[in-house]
């Protein structure tokens, strides 16, 4: 993250606004973008800054969603032990093809 980023967030005059651009399948678990020529015709330094700032906070939601995964799997496998709940949270995870990270309890933790 550069500092210029840094400083356009921490400053009192920044005002970001919606963009449309975003579309999610919510049955099927699919997405994907189109941003609108208002974006594309930003600089490609603002571009960049904004991309950078929409990937910390997606990434961000992505460790809540698979925290929140990992939580419902192992409410329904109340006698399994810890060890358990985290290789079937595992297989879980490969068997959709959903990237995890090795150690989870920093996120479990943290959220």
């Amino acid at each position: 993250m550069s500092n210029s980023s840094s400083r356009r967030r921490d400053d009192p005059a920044a005002f970001p606004l919606p963009i449309g651009g975003l579309f999610a399948d919510l049955e099927l678990g699919g997405g994907c973008i189109n941003l609108p020529d208002d974006f594309f015709a930003a600089s490609g330094a603002i571009q960049v800054e904004v991309i950078s700032d929409w990937q910390r906070a997606l990434e961000e939601l992505r460790h809540r969603a698979l925290v929140r995964l990992y939580r419902d799997l192992a409410d329904a496998l109340p006698d399994c032990s810890d060890a358990g709940k985290m290789e079937r949270f595992r297989v879980t995870c490969q068997r959709l093809e959903i990237e995890c990270p090795e150690d989870m309890t920093p996120l479990l933790a943290r959220f």
